[in-house]
C-alpha cells in the first residue's frame, strides 16, 4: 500500500525536488521506534524517487534507539522528544543539530506515524499545534497517520487500567470528535500552514489508520 502511495504521490509532486542522482536526499521520521518501518520506509522513497536518501529517525526511547542503530547502520538514529523540543527551551534540538551537520534547511520527506495521539494525549491541543509548526517548518512532504477519536478513548481507558493515571490535558481537548471530526482539525490546521493534501490513503492499514499526504506549497 504504501509504495504505490508514494508512486502516486511521487508523480504529482517530482517537478518540484531535484533530480539529480548524485544529490543526496533527507528524510525525517518522528517516532521511529526499532527502526523497522523508518528502514521500510527509507527503502522505499529511494526505490520510488530513484533518489539516495539520507535518514534521521528520532524517538524517545534511548533502548529502542539503540535497537536501531544496531539493526540499520544505513540510518541514523538519535533520542528525542519533539514534544519537549518545541515547548521547552531548554531540550536539545537534536533534529536542528542533524540538519545542520548535513547542511539543510529542510527535509525532503519527514514522516510521523503513530505518535500524534500521544503528543497531542500529554501536550494538549497547544502542544499538538506547536509540534505540527515544526514539523511543516521543516519539511516539504509530510507523511502522516492520524488515530480516529475512538483510538483516543482506547488509549485513555488503557493508560488507567495499567496505572490508574489520568492524560491531564484529555478534559481540555477542543480538537475531538468521532467520525472524522477530529482528523478534519488536523488537517485544517497543516493546510493553513501553507500545505496542500495530496493524498489521503483510501484503504486503511492492519492498524486501522489512514495515511495522509500533504505537500508545502
Amino acid at each position: 500500500m504504501l509504495e504505490n502511495e508514494l508512486t502516486s504521490v511521487w508523480t504529482q509532486v517530482q517537478r518540484e525536488f531535484t533530480r539529480d542522482e548524485n544529490v543526496m536526499m533527507h528524510m525525517l521520521d518522528v517516532g521511529c521506534n526499532e527502526g523497522q518501518f523508518t528502514n521500510k520506509v527509507h527503502r522505499i522513497v529511494q526505490k520510488v524517487t530513484g533518489q539516495k536518501f539520507r535518514t534521521l529517525g528520532v524517538d524517545i526511547d534511548a533502548v529502542l534507539c539503540d535497537r536501531a542503530r544496531s539493526n540499520y547502520a544505513e540510518i541514523e538514529f538519535v533520542t528525542g522528544n519533539v514534544l519537549e523540543i518545541v515547548t521547552s527551551g531548554d531540550a536539545t534540538d537534536v533534529i536542528q543539530q542533524h540538519m545542520q551537520r548535513s547542511n539543510i534547511m529542510k527535509f525532503d520527506v519527514i514522516c510521523c506515524f503513530s505518535v500524534l495521539m500521544y503528543i497531542h494525549l500529554n501536550g494538549g491541543d497547544e502542544g499538538l499545534r506547536a509540534v505540527l509548526d515544526y514539523l511543516c517548518s521543516k519539511g516539504k512532504l509530510l507523511i502522516l497517520e492520524l488515530q480516529s477519536w475512538k483510538k483516543y478513548l482506547e488509549q485513555k481507558r488503557r493508560l488507567k487500567r495499567d496505572g490508574g493515571d489520568e492524560y491531564p490535558q484529555f478534559e481540555g481537548l477542543i480538537w475531538r470528535g468521532n467520525e472524522g471530526k477530529l482528523e478534519g482539525f488536523i488537517k485544517d490546521y497543516i493546510i493553513t500552514k501553507g500545505f496542500d493534501l495530496v493524498l489521503e490513503s483510501s484503504e486503511k492499514n492492519k492498524f486501522n489508520r489512514q495515511l495522509l499526504y500533504f505537500k508545502a506549497r
